[in-house]
């Protein structure tokens, strides 16, 4: 009676066990995509900041923010240039992802590199069905932009 009840305590750990892997699974985006990576469903994310797909500027900070129906994880990967794909942006270990909630909207923040910084934000419902948007933002060094304020400023004066 004891061996019973102590396989099916034993079958019921196992199937917890199980159904938690399975529900992770789902909610987990991948940490490195192609930069071949192309959307297998449409809308799922829109992209609102910045508002070009390719931008410059002086700012060191980024902020981004998108749009999204409830219930889809968005995340955001920077392109490395080393590996030629896209990774999954963390701060420490957590990653700059979220499960999208009734606001439907997306907010963060990253960090930019001098020069071209290549990114994807990748909204999915799960690991088959997502939308990704990549966009560029062109750090511009100090240099550049003194000169654009002196070509400015001949031009006014």
């Amino acid at each position: 009676m004891a061996a019973k009840s102590l396989l099916r305590k034993g079958a019921a750990f196992v199937l917890v066990i199980m159904l938690m892997s399975v529900t992770m699974s789902v909610l987990a985006a991948p940490d490195v995509l192609p930069a071949t990576v192309e959307s297998t469903a449409e809308n799922l994310v829109t992209l609102k900041a910045p508002e070009q797909l390719i931008s410059s500027t002086n700012n060191r900070k980024l902020p981004i923010s998108a749009t999204a129906p409830q219930g889809v994880l968005v995340s955001v990967y920077r392109y490395n240039y080393a590996t030629g794909c896209f990774h999954k942006i963390t701060t420490g270990d957590v990653p700059l992802e979220s499960v999208v909630g009734s606001t439907m909207l997306f907010a963060g923040q990253v960090d930019l590199n001098s020069g071209m910084n290549k990114f994807l934000i990748r909204g999915a419902y799960d690991d088959a069905t997502y939308s990704v948007v990549k966009f560029d933002v062109n750090v511009l060094n100090e240099g550049f932009m003194d000169r654009i304020k002196g070509v400015i400023s001949n031009i006014f004066n």
